[in-house]
């Protein structure tokens, strides 16, 4: 977190660098297409609504309207036999985009080049979102949705007399409605951002102009959800009403259950698998255990190896779920991966604690402690978690229903581990007293980093 904001520029070193992690992951990537890693959770559910839309779609479903036309597109106009295939492969492209507006936002937020280089590559590797980066679900579109509207969210933070980025960010946030229903999370917190730019960018006399410009910026997104959930209550919808526990019920999870740790959560140190070892059985883990298991482990098993039942080729290839078994070797760097990870989770959490705190006081006072980058895309981080993590005391099954599971908020969740790697920049860049100490642990936490990214490429590629 610096004090100074960088400009972003790549030089030629960083952008070899930022290849290589790319080719490497899309590498990793292409073979969990190849082993059916596009078929995930609610895959046939999907399948049939992707299939025969738009005759069956419905708001009684709980997801909006675009992932079941984007394929279905794809269906109708390139291939009815390699549609799935093919969607992996576009959603696979999405995300390599949004990685690489990730990357501009690390060195924005990150000065030192080995903590940069460290973020980097976690945020390539991290198994959560390399598996959910092609899986045939919403949670696909967010990442480079997310990072598209944070990139025109700083854009108007620095000069909100951009009509450009106005229209950018309306555009972009509108399509994240019709694809996700967390985005309207991003809201409030895009709100607060443009009415510190106007205070402090804005002549009194342009506010008013701005305001309106703003105001119709942001009305077409609100009045896409607003729409989707007045269909949805009338239809008593999923999003509206079936998710959710009758008025005066009590919790199934608690707030108890999400922000504190409990007994049983040691258990998450061998690395269970969800289905074998019954991981989403009632309040067995915590919320925080729950989320760390998921995000450093293929939980679901979906980049493990078929069985030898399962044809591989690329004529008469399976369009419908499977079980999948981690072999020994997979478990075993799965346990490794758990724990290995455990400083990354602690790290994430220090950063947002740190990281929102610090960029609430950059918003209220003039000046700021830390850049731009690092403000907005706190702030957008924190208003996306927020949809999902006050709703788990009041849904009606949190557990069995994988609410804890780190597709619903992939994007936020790849921001907090990226304030981790800038909480440590933070504190060696205010280490002067004793020199010797930030170059340790700089190299320290990138050493440590590379190792735990040649641990998840090594069981994801099984």
């Amino acid at each position: 977190m610096p004090t100074q904001p960088p400009t972003v520029q790549f030089e030629r070193r960083d952008l070899w660098f930022l290849v290589a992690l790319t080719v490497v992951g899309l590498g990793v990537e292409l073979i969990g297409i190849y082993h059916y890693g596009y078929i995930g959770q609610d895959f046939n559910y999907h399948r049939y609504f992707i299939l025969t839309f738009p005759r069956t779609y419905s708001y009684v479903l709980s997801n909006p309207v675009g992932l079941y036309w984007f394929v279905n597109l794809i269906h109708n106009h390139l291939s009815a036999g390699y549609t799935f295939e093919l969607t992996a492969l576009a959603f696979l492209a999405g995300n390599v985009f949004g990685l690489w507006l990730m990357y501009g936002f690390i060195w924005q937020a990150v000065a030192d080049r080995h903590l940069r280089y460290a973020a980097a590559a976690f945020i390539t590797f991290v198994p959560f979102r390399l598996i959910h980066a092609v899986v045939i679900a919403a949670d696909a579109f967010t990442i480079p949705l997310f990072a598209l509207t944070a990139f025109f969210a700083l854009r108007l933070f620095r000069q909100p007399r951009s009509l450009f980025s106005w229209t950018g960010l309306s555009a972009t946030l509108s399509a994240g409605m019709l694809c996700k229903y967390s985005f309207v999370g991003l809201i409030p917190p895009l709100v607060l951002l443009i009415v510190v730019a106007f205070g402090r960018k804005l002549a009194r006399g342009e506010r008013l102009r701005w305001g309106l410009t703003g105001l119709l910026a942001l009305t077409l997104p609100a009045g896409i959800f607003l729409f989707e959930m007045k269909e949805s209550a009338r239809v008593n919808g999923a999003s509206t009403s079936g998710h959710w526990l009758p008025r005066g019920a009590p919790s199934v999870m608690r707030w108890r259950d999400v922000l504190t740790l409990q007994e049983g959560d040691a258990g998450v140190l061998a690395a269970p698998e969800y289905l074998r070892d019954r991981v989403y059985e009632f309040r067995k883990y915590s919320y925080m255990a729950l989320l760390h298991l998921s995000s450093f482990t293929d939980l679901l098993g979906y980049f493990q190896a078929p069985p030898p039942e399962i044809p591989l080729g690329w004529s008469g290839r399976l369009q419908f779920e499977f079980s999948r078994r981690r072999d020994a070797l997979s478990l075993s760097l799965q346990k490794l991966s758990v724990r290995w990870s455990l400083p990354f989770s602690l790290l994430a959490l220090a950063g947002v604690l740190t990281g929102g705190a610090l960029s609430l006081q950059s918003l209220l006072v003039a000046k700021s402690k830390l850049p731009d980058a690092t403000v907005v895309l706190t702030a957008l981080a924190a208003g996306y978690y927020s949809l999902v993590f006050f709703s788990l005391p009041r849904l009606a099954d949190p557990y069995g229903s994988g609410y804890w599971l780190p597709r619903l908020v992939l994007p936020a969740l790849l921001v907090f581990h990226c304030l981790g790697f800038a909480l440590v920049d933070f504190v060696c860049a205010r280490l002067g007293r004793w020199p010797a100490w930030p170059k340790a642990i700089r190299s320290g936490l990138a050493a440590y980093t590379a190792v735990a990214c040649v641990v998840f490429v090594s069981f994801l590629v099984g």
